[in-house]
């Protein structure tokens, strides 16, 4: 990966993290602000809304990351366009393939949200080609776009979703606002490409030759993308029939994460990803190997300290972020952020790497085909426990399918897969380390300051130890040197401050 290309992820990456940070003010609010119930109904919106736009989408925004470079600059503006068009017109179709009673039972079933079955349709079809803005950033190398926007749009839906709830306070009323916010955004995406790229006409605007071709290249990955949000989120569909809206608000609540941790590690894959097909392109498959037991380690340096703290204090994190109402949720939030330890092993990298992504297809084919009914399954006779279940079989079996098919394409064991006595050293850190930590939070009672005091005490002490053992997603050597140049930065300035009042005494 170019100087370039790293500099502009950071963009990216700055962009989305001040994103995320902004959008706790969202759950803050609505779980105090609503009731148990209003929020289910809040959450199973929101569910929908991505789920449905996701699959319409069809990963269509996806071929600007290829096609836009490779055409003509005249070509360009009709790339873009084709793109526009052709998802209003997916939304449209989708949005009325919904209508059908079928359908619609299947998604909301009987409960109080096909009370804003409508509203929901019109969001569906809003929200649709916005998803344009992000790869359009990439490809125009857009810095604004790319770091103010995913801000401020989290800011304007803050404030309309705030300001409408306290004036009018119904639940219609915010899913108003929300329709709102989308339009606007609607407009911004269809602004930006008339300021950019001048629709002078459909004829000369639209190019059905090159729409041919986006179609070839997006269709195959559509498949792919339907298969993995079936595997993210039919749980949660499915929930939406079979728990209460109050079970479904605890639930929803599980998915929470932990802020900034996937902002990091996408930043860490893409680069590892772009090295690994380096390495295959010059047939160096021991290097291929060694890049990615090296992405393992940097990825489990820093997030297995993070999801150890957070397990300890997840219910200071539960209560200060949701309220008391939701204590519940403790042992589904867990649950969830062990998935994580699994997630930052990268399963899929290699082969996204070496061009096998049809393989990958087929492990979320396969664990969908299995997924689905043990899901259904669960989630009839046990509840919201049962929905958790599917949710983390969901999650894990297609990551384990895929390990499965690296494993046979590397031609190695399980045993040679990964960097175990790395992971090890990293395990023995951070639990040695977080034993005093577990005795304090079990034997006094920790309020979310003491917490978060605690949480940054063990944090800086383990990664200072993987320093010291050079395990630590930065190398040693980069460390030292860092500090190194801090430290003599530090120093001139003392010495200048110590010559200027010298000089002013003389």
């Amino acid at each position: 990966m170019s100087r370039t290309s790293n500099k502009f992820a950071l963009y990216v990456a700055t962009g989305r993290i001040i994103a995320m940070i902004a959008q706790f003010a969202m759950p803050f609010f609505l779980t105090r602000f609503l009731s148990k119930d209003d929020y289910g109904i809040y959450a199973q919106f929101y569910t929908i809304l991505i789920f449905v736009s996701t699959i319409l989408c069809f990963g269509l925004q996806s071929n600007l990351y290829y096609f836009y470079s490779q055409v003509a600059d005249n070509n360009k503006p009709k790339i873009v366009w084709n793109n526009f068009i052709l998802m209003i017109i997916f939304g449209m179709v989708g949005c009325v393939l919904l209508l059908f009673p079928d359908i619609r039972r299947l998604l909301v079933g009987d409960s109080r949200l096909s009370d804003y079955f409508y509203l929901l349709l019109i969001c569906v079809f809003l929200y649709i080609p916005t998803n344009l803005l992000a790869p359009l950033a990439v490809v125009r190398n857009d810095k604004c776009l790319a770091t103010f926007y995913p801000p401020a749009d989290i800011a304007v839906k803050i404030l309309l979703v705030i300001t409408v709830a306290e004036i009018w306070g119904s639940l219609y009323s915010i899913f108003c606002a929300i329709i709102i916010l989308q339009f606007l955004e609607f407009l911004f995406i269809y602004g930006y490409i008339l300021l950019k790229y001048k629709k002078v006409g459909l004829i000369d605007t639209l190019s059905i030759p090159l729409l041919k071709e986006q179609l070839a290249y997006s269709l195959p990955f559509g498949g792919a993308v339907i298969l993995n949000t079936l595997c993210q989120r039919f749980d949660k569909i499915m929930c939406i029939s079979y728990l209460t809206v109050g079970e479904y608000a605890i639930y929803s609540l599980a998915f929470f994460g932990i802020p900034g941790i996937m902002q990091i590690y996408d930043s860490i894959c893409q680069v590892n990803v772009t090295n690994m097909a380096n390495a295959h392109k010059d047939g160096n498959y021991d290097k291929i190997l060694f890049l990615y037991k090296r992405f393992v380690i940097q990825t489990l340096s820093f997030s297995l300290p993070l999801i150890c703290i957070v397990l300890v204090f997840t219910p200071q994190i539960i209560l200060f972020m949701f309220s008391d109402k939701y204590l519940s949720v403790i042992p589904f939030f867990r649950l969830y952020i062990l998935t994580f330890i699994v997630g930052m092993i990268g399963c899929g990298t290699i082969l996204r790497a070496v061009g096998k992504t049809r393989l990958s297809l087929r492990a979320f084919a396969i664990a969908t085909v299995i997924y689905i009914p043990i899901g259904i399954f669960l989630i009839q006779h046990f509840g919201i426990w049962g929905a958790m279940i599917s949710a983390l079989i969901g999650n894990l079996l297609p990551k384990m399918i895929q390990v499965v098919y690296e494993q046979k394409w590397m031609g190695i064991p399980f045993t040679q897969y990964l960097p175990w006595a790395k992971i090890f050293k990293l395990l023995a850190v951070s639990l040695l380390l977080l034993l005093p930590i577990g005795l304090v939070t079990f034997s006094l009672e920790v309020n979310i300051l003491t917490a978060i005091l605690l949480s940054s005490i063990y944090l800086i002490c383990v990664y200072c130890l993987e320093i010291r053992f050079d395990l630590f997603i930065i190398e040693k050597a980069t460390v030292v040197s860092m500090i190194k140049t801090f430290t003599i930065k530090i120093l001139r300035i003392k010495e200048c401050g110590k010559y200027q009042k010298i000089r002013r005494k003389e």
